[in-house]
């Protein structure tokens, strides 16, 4: 006696004394796609952490060889020079900060203020039909 269901599903279990074969025959099958895929997702899950190790043992590396040069660099430093350095850096951080200052037109120079306070006085001090006008 042969299931209808099987037409349906073919993974449908149904305890038909016939279908005692194809069930085992499924499952054989199932089983050994299952194990050849866990094989290879093994194989890859090999591959691919040991490729992460390697690439963790030159990033290492390479941190490693940053670290020497930075300690080369500065092994004949003393406080002498870091102070020096230091007043280096402030002196060369006010000037730019003036240039900027002045590109963007906040800081201009002093003659200019003085010549703009003088037309101001000059036009506070304009007559008008006899009259002073503004202050």
């Amino acid at each position: 006696m042969r299931s209808t269901l099987r037409s349906f599903d073919p993974n449908v279990f149904v305890s038909v004394r016939n279908d005692k074969v194809d069930f085992i025959n499924n499952i054989l099958l199932v089983k050994s796609l299952f194990l050849i895929k866990m094989g290879f997702m093994h194989q890859v899950l090999l591959y691919f952490s040991s490729l992460i190790a390697i690439m963790a043992l030159f990033f290492g590396l390479y941190a490693c060889g940053r670290v020497a040069k930075v300690l080369s660099a500065t092994k004949d430093l003393d406080w002498t020079a870091i102070a020096n350095m230091t007043g280096d850096l402030a002196s060369t951080k006010k000037t730019i900060q003036t240039l900027n200052n002045r590109i963007n037109g906040m800081h201009s120079p002093k003659i200019a203020e003085q010549e703009l306070m003088m037309q101001l006085l000059q036009n506070q001090g304009a007559k008008q039909n006899g009259k002073i006008i503004g202050g």
